[in-house]
């Protein structure tokens, strides 16, 4: 399952999208869809597809269209404009720093948990030392990628077919007897769609799958299908086997080993350990990955200090880059440690990039680039955009930490503007 010397093959491109969209979501998902929904978590994935598929179904067309590197940010300056892009592309990043954060804190919570002498170190050090760490790894030379990515795929793998398993024998159908409300839905939509974001990275690399132009929208539509199917199932088989009892607990592979491999409690460890291990990969991945969109902003003239934040190190490490992501995260972070609202930034920000985006496709259809995809598509996106929009921005106000989080995507708009006012100054 190697690339080519002619470029990715689709079942490879398939592949690292999965792996893309499949990260911590899953794993950390069950607790806090057990206590909005209850039972019916699942339908919140199920929802959550049905919201997401225009604007899948936009950015396959827009990345058939446009099969080169760049993604979301040439989607939207092609056919809306620059301020597009940036507005795209700074949101994007913004939501998976915040992303970034999300994990990298469940991990410094495992490892709290477990290591007596770091009991009285509070948190958010453990998070900042954990991402200092990993920053100097990256700047230091190393690298996830080749071979250590389908590690972290495999690791990915065994939880999930482990937890599979396990609901032959102790599934429980008595444990759906409650009915989630609409209003409960609703309310879990961000939770949901944390987990089913990601299928845009192929976008970012669409110029080395073979054949692209007819291969990438398969690979796009495939692989989301094939992850929203492991989510709902995962999440209805996890519950089915422990109930209630997933409300409260913070690591649900844990509880589930404690209680399907009762006889053999050092195997439920192994498959908790492994999970945080591939939530530790996941991190790194985004962390190395996510600074190039702030490299590409600074590349293309939209924020100050352009050779100050395009520098690389030897081994091609937007360096500079790389330790503002790391303490934007760090900062995000002192916002809020919790969860749910964390996901709820991460979906808002990245929401408003597929918004973009889908604007970007109704754009081209109007002016017919594209002629495969209905009007009636982006239209649905749209609604889908503002929806999801506008139920993380209600849920983002509700734990009062919306002045915050906007302050650093304003900040971020403010450092462009100057910038662009200084560039037409020079011009005249």
């Amino acid at each position: 399952m190697a690339s080519s010397a002619r470029g990715i093959s689709p079942l490879v491109a398939v592949l690292i999208c999965i792996n893309s969209i499949i990260g911590a979501g899953l794993f950390i998902n069950p607790q806090a869809l057990t206590q909005i929904t209850g039972p019916y978590g699942f339908l919140s994935y199920a929802l959550g597809t049905l919201i997401m598929l225009p604007i899948l179904l936009c950015l396959a067309e827009l990345a058939k269209l446009h099969p080169v590197a760049g993604g979301l940010y040439v989607y939207s300056k092609a056919h809306i404009g620059p301020w597009a892009g940036f507005v795209s592309a700074w949101a994007y990043f913004l939501g998976k720093s915040v992303s970034a954060a999300t994990l990298i804190h469940k991990v410094a919570q495992f490892f709290q948990a477990r290591i007596d002498l770091l009991s009285g170190v509070p948190v958010v050090v453990l998070d900042i030392a954990l991402i200092s760490m990993f920053v100097a790894l990256n700047i230091s030379g190393v690298s996830i990628g080749g071979r250590i990515q389908y590690f972290f795929s495999a690791l990915k793998a065994t939880p999930i077919l482990a937890t599979f398993a396990a609901g032959f024998f102790f599934f429980d159908s008595r444990n759906f007897v409650e009915i989630a409300t609409l209003q409960e839905l609703c309310l879990s939509l961000p939770t949901a769609i944390f987990a089913l974001v990601g299928f845009e990275v192929i976008c970012a690399i669409g110029n080395q799958i073979q054949d692209a132009k007819n291969n990438i929208k398969r690979v796009i539509i495939t692989s989301f299908l094939i992850v929203a199917a492991i989510n709902i199932t995962f999440q209805a088989t996890i519950f089915g086997i422990l109930g209630y009892d997933l409300a409260h607990a913070k690591e649900p592979i844990l509880l589930l080993g404690m209680k399907a491999m009762a006889t053999t409690p050092l195997i439920g460890s192994l498959l908790n350990g492994i999970v945080f291990a591939s939530i530790m990969g996941g991190f790194f991945s985004i962390l190395t990955s996510n600074c190039w969109n702030l490299f590409t902003l600074a590349q293309h003239g939209h924020l100050p200090g352009k050779r100050l934040l395009t520098r690389l190190t030897r081994n091609n490490v937007p360096w500079v880059s790389l330790c503002l992501e790391g303490l934007l995260a760090s900062a995000i972070l002192f916002i809020t440690i919790n969860q749910t609202p964390l996901q709820n930034m991460s979906v808002g920000a990245q929401m408003l990039s597929y918004l973009l985006a889908v604007i970007a496709a109704f754009c081209a259809v109007s002016q017919r680039a594209i002629s495969s995809l209905p009007i009636a598509v982006p239209f649905a996106g749209l609604l889908s955009c503002f929806f999801v929009l506008g139920i993380a921005g209600y849920r983002i106000v509700t734990f009062g930490i919306s002045l915050s989080f906007l302050l650093l995507f304003l900040g971020g708009c403010a450092a462009a503007f100057a910038q662009h006012a200084m560039k037409s100054r020079k011009q005249v």
